[in-house]
């Protein structure tokens, strides 16, 4: 049987237009480390956090699309920064799909003071 013309360059084109799936990483389940979590993620991924008291200055990655969300809220969920630095530290790496909800976020010092 003769090849089909061009059938490697439709199938790697159909390959291609097949949407990639968001990976959501859960904290403490898969990552107990809340800045860890954040940093393995890419484009359109998830950090899914659970209920509890986490003590963290995060620094923001420069990575786009990032969703941090609580499991249960604001009231369940919140994020400290021991008065030690800022919560969370965002200097590049957000567009308009970068989501942060759910969380009470305390303790935090701004810089320069």
């Amino acid at each position: 049987m003769g090849k089909i013309p061009h059938l490697d360059a439709v199938l790697l084109l159909l390959v291609l237009a097949v949407p990639a799936t968001a990976d959501i990483l859960h904290v403490p389940a898969d990552n107990e480390n809340l800045q860890e979590a954040v940093w393995m993620v890419g484009p359109g991924d998830t950090v899914l956090v659970a209920p509890g008291l986490y003590p963290v200055n995060l620094v923001w990655p420069s990575t786009p699309g990032i969703k941090l969300l609580s499991e249960a809220g604001a009231e369940s969920t919140v994020l400290d920064g021991g008065a030690h630095a800022q919560v969370l530290g965002i200097y590049t790496g957000v567009d308009s799909s970068t989501v942060i909800r759910g969380f009470t976020i305390r303790g935090g010092i701004a810089e320069g003071t």
